[in-house]
């Protein structure tokens, strides 16, 4: 820029140098004002470039042909001043601006003189004067664009070739119209003197508006350009983001059938129907069927029936909408037959239209669990020497049992039987011959009740019996059933010592007012009765006179 500002600068001065004012007229003077005053104000933004362009070429090329070289060069740079002062701030600009367009005009205007030394327009159009007119257009052109190409594509980076091509190659229609306006006013000049400026109006306005329209057309097809090329991008980008969520889907789909036919727990897709869509191996492995006949089947056909009903219920709520998952311990059949106790949680998946898909079921083997709770409760319920109830399990049992007779009018007593000198059987044949001793009591407890009456063990000596009685003489029925027990064992002489225990009764009244608590009370203090009348009688131990005796209460 500083170079082409230099060289302007000396073509300038050498043009005022040399430049003829004599030969200078009203029509200069003219043609400067209509120049400055209106040919550089009428301009037009340059795409892509913070540059505008003038149509005052006209003006210039009229001032080459009707002037000379000097008086062209100046007012070129007259014009380029004028223009770049409107619309640039910076200095280096505005004379690199001036500098261009002296270069230009001084090169454009020499070469034409050089070439077309004979140049006469009074004689029409002939085709030196043509080809004169064209070679004028052309070099303005090219050296005034290419100029300011260069600069621009030292500004931006880009190649010359590029940036001329992108942002001037449509500015050769201002120079060309130009110079076949300019051509045309010389030749009104000779006859209507100053006048003929007045014809450059229309020619400065067609000029003007033809490349407003060209421009426009230019902006609008870069436009749909711009449009298309965005929704090219657009639409790859779309394409990628669909190939990006499909690879997603097929490894979310890879990881999820990894996870479902892997899974430590049974899992199994479920239509609402009830048929089995898809199961895993761990669900095979727990009901005992392979996959091939259990996706000809269905879940109803493997559940405990006990358990159906509750199942099918969940199911409907949920295809209802009132739940979104279901949890439950349930029973399956194994195809072996035997019950597969499981935890089911299943949920319910819908479709795109919210329409019910399938179930999914999580089903995990608690059998053993199972197992282990029943045998938990068992030993929390079950006196371990005897295998009869212990405390906490008798009356747990006893308060359901009690219930269960008083509700059906049947006789019920309560017995309790305590088995007598144990601590003597331990101090004279030890603790284990004293277990056996509350051991063979249980069983002939056993013996002698039904299997549907309560018997426990209370603790240490000390046993007791809900049972139910015949209205009449049931409970000495029962007792004497007892005492023949007893009697028996003895009479086996199975032991070094006889069985003798203390029993004391207590009856259900007719009335049905006495509590189960009444009644254990009650045949408690009848068991400590009997058992002081003993101590009274002071039995010898071993003796067969150590019978069975009954309080009642």
């Amino acid at each position: 820029m500083s170079c082409v500002a230099l060289i302007g600068a000396a073509v300038t001065a050498l043009c005022i140098y040399r430049l003829p004012v004599a030969q200078l007229n009203l029509q200069f003077a003219v043609l400067v004002l209509v120049t400055l005053l209106i040919g550089s104000r009428i301009t037009i933004k340059i795409p892509g470039v913070r540059g505008q362009i003038s149509v005052s070429d006209t003006f210039v090329f009229l001032a080459i042909l009707l002037f000379g070289v000097e008086a062209a060069v100046l007012l070129a740079a007259a014009e380029a001043l004028c223009s770049s002062v409107r619309f640039c701030k910076k200095k280096n600009v505005t004379i690199f601006n001036v500098g261009v367009m002296a270069v230009s005009t001084f090169v454009t205007s020499s070469s034409l003189y050089l070439f077309f030394p004979a140049i006469n327009l009074r004689y029409g159009y002939s085709p030196d004067l043509i080809i004169a007119l064209c070679v004028m257009a052309l070099l303005q052109y090219v050296l005034n664009s290419g100029l300011i190409a260069v600069s621009v594509a030292l500004g931006t980076g880009q190649s010359v070739w590029h940036s001329w091509r992108t942002n001037f190659l449509w500015t050769s229609i201002t120079y060309f119209v130009g110079a076949s306006g300019a051509a045309i006013v010389c030749r009104l000049s000779e006859n209507l003197g100053t006048y003929a400026f007045i014809a450059t109006a229309p020619i400065i306005a067609i000029v003007y508006f033809t490349y407003r329209t060209y421009l426009t057309n230019v902006e609008t097809s870069a436009a749909r350009a711009e449009q298309a090329k965005q929704h090219v991008d657009e639409l790859n980008c779309y394409i990628a983001e669909q190939k990006r969520i499909s690879k997603a889907l097929v490894e979310s789909e890879e990881h999820f059938r990894s996870a479902f036919d892997y899974a430590a727990i049974g899992m199994a897709l479920v239509s609402p129907e009830g048929n089995w869509l898809r199961v895993n191996q761990s669900l095979c492995d727990i009901v005992g069927y392979t996959e091939e006949e259990l996706l000809v089947s269905d879940f109803q056909t493997i559940s405990n029936p006990e358990d159906l009903g509750n199942d099918l219920a969940e199911i409907y709520r949920m295809l209802a909408g009132e739940i979104l998952t279901s949890q439950s311990e349930k029973r399956y059949i194994h195809k072996l037959g035997h019950d597969v106790w499981v935890s089911s949680s299943a949920s319910l998946v819908h479709d795109a239209q919210s329409r019910p898909l399938h179930f999914i079921f999580q089903i995990q083997d608690i059998t053993e669990r199972k197992r282990a709770v029943a045998a938990i409760q068992t030993l929390s319920l079950i006196d371990e020497l005897t295998g009869l109830y212990n405390r906490r399990g008798f009356y747990a049992f006893c308060t359901q049992q009690f219930s269960s007779l008083h509700r059906s009018n049947k006789g019920a007593v309560v017995v309790y039987a305590d088995l007598d000198g144990l601590k003597k059987i331990n101090d004279s044949y030890g603790h284990q011959e004293g277990d056996r001793a509350l051991i063979k009591t249980a069983e002939l407890l056993k013996e002698t009740f039904r299997s549907s009456d309560v018997l426990g063990r209370l603790g240490g000596d000390e046993f007791t019996v809900l049972a139910a009685v015949e209205p009449e003489g049931g409970v000495e029925k029962l007792i004497s059933r007892l005492e023949q027990r007893f009697r028996n064992y003895n009479a086996s002489r199975v032991a070094p010592y006889e069985l003798s225990i203390s029993i004391g009764v207590s009856q259900l009244t007719s009335d049905g007012l006495l509590s189960m608590e009444d009644l254990m009370a009650s045949a408690d203090l009848a068991m400590y009765e009997d058992k002081r009348r003993k101590k009274r009688q002071l039995p010898i131990p071993g003796s067969d006179s150590e019978q069975p005796e009954v309080a009642v209460a």
